[in-house]
């Protein structure tokens, strides 16, 4: 059945219990009618003792001194033969003959000292205060079992306590038969001895099963032999009960059985004593406390009920008060429902409303308003001398109407101080709260702040503020947690996929005791344990989750009500707004440091580029770099060896941005080292890259392109590691000097060394050289279109003969022209010498 109740609806379980409560309350109470009203006991305040077996004859004994026999002028010792002029056999029948008797004169047949008289006998009604005690704890447990269920329909123990109520109150209200088979139709007959063999069959077992699960859980509960012994022994005891009489078991045996079952209810209890000081945390005890009174209070009212029962069951026609201490059974269950509402157990924070505690309230006040009014009508009639009239009903209700109203204002503040003083203190703090956020900006410090105030405000010992963000990883704040309890992620069945999907708070109170009713992946159910925490709140700014409140519980023992949560969600909704304030802050303030570091960086960049063209003899050069982003990872110079040698060097790193300007800035050293360390570029290109390889990331390599200009011997040695071509116009001709190679840092020596080509040209006057790097030729348009060689090679080729500067601009116009609004998606870097005339010329 659990099984099958887990899968319902909540308001298809609410419906089902709601019928089952309704049928149990019009069974209970057609068999309350019953017993107490239609076929009440008849009491004549004297003792029976059979005198002999089924004879006529019955002595009376210790007659109550004032009392219907008394008066009537019997005396003990006498005994009574006939009543109305009809014997009977047995002091059960004479007992059903003045039942039917209540309210009139029985005529009384009675012989004393051989003789014979007769006398008439008021017949009284008499109260059954051990029946009326177990009706009013059936009852009451049954009304606060169903508001349990009806506010947490999907919770196992709830629903437990709920059959446990309903059927406390099948079996209290049928613990007394009164139907007579020879009297009432037989389907009456068969309804309430049904009722009563179902009642007694499963109720018993029932009172144990629920205190084998409450308060906590303990391992007899799943044990199937205990659960068949209880269930074959409440079957024994009802059949013999039921039946026994029909099969000639004793009637002494008989009576044991019933009694015997009541049994059940104290193993109930007593398992609910040994949970309480054996099992139960210390911090929840206070909130079972009342339980546990109301539990010995219950344990003695039924011992003492039994005991007097067992003793002298003439006990309620004689000395009726003896038996009103078993009034105190009902206060087992009025305690579990207080404790339920003071200190919401079994999660119920849902039943306690302000509107619910006022409506009684009300209702107890209305109640006193009206007694009042009648004995304040019937004072002012007798002051009046006349009898009750309007006018007299009019000076009541002025009189009691005054009282009225501050009884009703003191009421509610005493509702206010006992129950919702929690309230007025919470709106206090989330005010200060709410005051105390606009001066922060710092994140740590909001959250910091959040979990003092939340710790501090409820009294909680366990406080957490868990930020998480998209990519996974989470920031916190923590009291009492362990950080690694503080982790969670955005995965399927997760903590995080719950809170976003319900946007609600989730409780996590009978995790321990029911972790099968908690629908959440097993890893965040053994964080949440681990951290000892039992409620979860989300925070959401607009639809988006941005972290958790997660808080253990209350120093008090209490559970968390819709007030403790709905401070949790202000708390959360107001810092989720400077959480956000605090991370744009937090954002800019790190963009502004980038955008400072970068600037710097550029200046540092920019002073390592040549301040301006060499003067060489016979050369017009010309130099251009261009970052993407603020800082490049293109880079340029010319180093003089000597008076005749200008080496021209340009090279890329593979990306863009700090990390490929840091690259560079490393390269450049290495370059201005090798260059007076070896003659060739060949040879300094491999210096380059074994120095590269062992210092760069995998991911990274350069392209570098070296030209060595000897004027001397009017020549230019040209090799390049995995760069562009170099462009060279000399003679009327265009040529992409080929020339083969790898990029540094891609391999330590060997194969780079293999693979690198060194390319001599003869220097001759008007020549043109042209050095770059692929954000030249790879500029793309808006269409996504690159720039491409032959639009550089053309121009090159219609410019040729002016000025290196003048060559540069028109290269780069034309490029920018051919981008028009597209983003430049790399850096632009170039050099151009055009042999001649030597010219000095600055560069750009």
């Amino acid at each position: 059945m659990r099984n099958l109740f887990d899968r319902l609806p909540p308001r298809v379980i609410r419906a089902i219990y709601a019928t089952v409560a309704v049928a149990a309350v019009v069974l209970g109470g057609a068999n309350i009618h019953q017993v107490m009203m239609v076929r009440a006991t008849g009491n004549d305040q004297c003792r029976w003792v059979v005198v002999e077996k089924g004879a006529s004859r019955l002595m009376i004994t210790d007659i109550v001194s004032g009392g219907v026999v008394d008066r009537a002028g019997i005396r003990d010792g006498d005994l009574l033969l006939r009543i109305n002029g009809e014997t009977f056999s047995s002091d059960f029948e004479a007992q059903l003959k003045i039942n039917r008797l209540i309210g009139s004169m029985a005529r009384y047949t009675v012989e004393r000292d051989g003789r014979t008289f007769e006398t008439d006998v008021l017949i009284l009604k008499a109260i059954n205060m051990s029946f009326l005690a177990m009706v009013l704890q059936g009852g009451s447990l049954l009304i606060i079992g169903v508001i349990v269920v009806m506010a947490r329909p999907q919770g196992r123990i709830q629903r437990m306590f709920a059959r446990y109520g309903i059927l406390s109150f099948l079996f209290f209200s049928h613990a007394q038969g009164n139907y007579d088979q020879t009297l009432d139709p037989m389907w009456r007959v068969a309804l309430f001895g049904g009722t009563f063999v179902f009642a007694g069959l499963v109720g018993p077992p029932a009172f144990v099963q629920f205190f084998l699960n409450f308060p906590v859980r303990m391992r007899l509960a799943d044990s199937k032999p205990l659960k068949v012994v209880l269930y074959v022994l409440a079957a024994i005891f009802t059949a013999v009960i039921a039946f026994g009489p029909r099969v000639g078991i004793p009637q002494g045996l008989a009576g044991a059985a019933y009694f015997t079952r009541f049994t059940f209810i104290l193993f109930g209890f007593s398992f609910f004593v040994y949970a309480y000081f054996r099992l139960v945390r210390p911090e929840r005890r206070r909130a079972l406390r009342p339980i546990l009174v109301g539990v010995g209070l219950g344990m003695v009212a039924f011992v003492y009920m039994l005991a007097v029962a067992a003793i002298d069951q003439f006990a309620a026609f004689l000395n009726p008060i003896i038996l009103l201490p078993a009034l105190l059974l009902p206060l087992a269950a009025i305690l579990f429902g207080y404790a339920i509402i003071r200190y919401r157990l079994m999660d119920m924070d849902l039943i306690v409303k302000r509107s619910l505690i006022y409506g009684l309230v009300t209702a107890t006040v209305a109640a006193i308003y009206v007694g009042t009014v009648y004995v304040a009508g019937s004072l002012a009639a007798d002051l009046l001398g006349e009898e009750p009239d309007r006018l007299a009903t009019f000076l009541a209700l002025v009189v009691v109407a005054f009282a009225f109203d501050p009884l009703k204002r003191n009421a509610q503040e005493w509702i206010d101080r006992v129950f919702y003083q929690e309230r007025y203190n919470y709106q206090r703090a989330l005010l200060e709260f709410a005051q105390e956020l606009p001066r922060r900006i710092d994140l740590r410090e909001i959250l910091e702040s959040m979990v003092h105030r939340i710790a501090t405000t409820m009294h909680i010992e366990k406080v957490a503020v868990i930020l998480c963000d998209p990519e996974g990883s989470c920031e916190s704040a923590e009291q009492n947690v362990p950080r690694a309890c503080c982790r969670f992620g955005d995965t399927e069945g997760g903590l995080i996929r719950l809170l976003r999907s319900t946007q609600a708070a989730q409780s996590f109170a009978l995790l321990a005791e029911e972790p099968e009713s908690v629908k959440l992946s097993s890893a965040d159910k053994r964080t949440l344990l681990d951290g000892g925490i039992v409620l979860a709140v989300p925070m959401f700014l607009t639809d988006r989750l941005i972290g958790i409140i997660n808080v253990g519980p209350k120093h008090s023992g209490k559970l968390y009500t819709r007030d403790d949560i709905e401070l949790l969600t202000a708390v959360g909704a107001q810092a989720a707004v400077a959480i956000e304030n605090a991370r744009l802050h937090a954002m800019e303030f790190e963009r502004q440091k980038i955008r400072e570091e970068l600037s710097l960086a550029l200046k540092i960049q920019q002073g390592l580029l040549p301040k301006g063209a060499p003067s060489m003899p016979g050369l017009d050069i010309s130099g251009y770099s261009r970052p993407a982003l603020q800082v490049g990872g293109d880079y340029y110079d010319f180093i003089e060896i000597g008076r005749n040698k200008l080496l021209v060097v340009v090279a890329d790193v593979a990306g863009k941005g700090m990390s490929a300007a840091l690259y560079m800035s490393k390269v450049q050293g290495m370059v201005q080292l090798a260059a007076h360390m070896y003659r060739s570029p060949r040879e300094m290109l491999s210096h380059i890259n074994r120095r590269i390889f062992d210092g760069i990331e995998r991911r990274s390599f350069i392209t570098m392109i070296l030209a060595l200009f000897d004027l001397e011997k009017r020549q230019v040695r040209i090799c390049r590691a995995g760069h562009n071509r170099a462009l060279i116009g000399a003679n009327g001709s265009m040529e992409f000097v080929e020339s083969p190679g790898i990029g540094l840092g891609l391999e330590r020596g060997p194969i780079f060394d293999r693979e690198l080509r060194e390319v001599v040209r003869p220097l001759r006057p008007d020549s043109v050289y042209l050095f770059y790097t692929d954000g030249v030729t790879e500029a793309m348009n808006e269409e996504g279109k690159e720039f491409g060689e032959e639009p550089v090679k053309r121009l090159l080729a219609a410019k040729r003969h002016l000025s290196a500067g003048e060559i540069q601009h028109h290269v780069l116009s034309a490029v920018e022209e051919f981008q028009g609004s597209a983003e430049p998606h790399d850096d632009v870097t170039m050099v151009v010498v055009r042999s001649g005339k030597a010219v000095r010329r600055k560069g750009r």
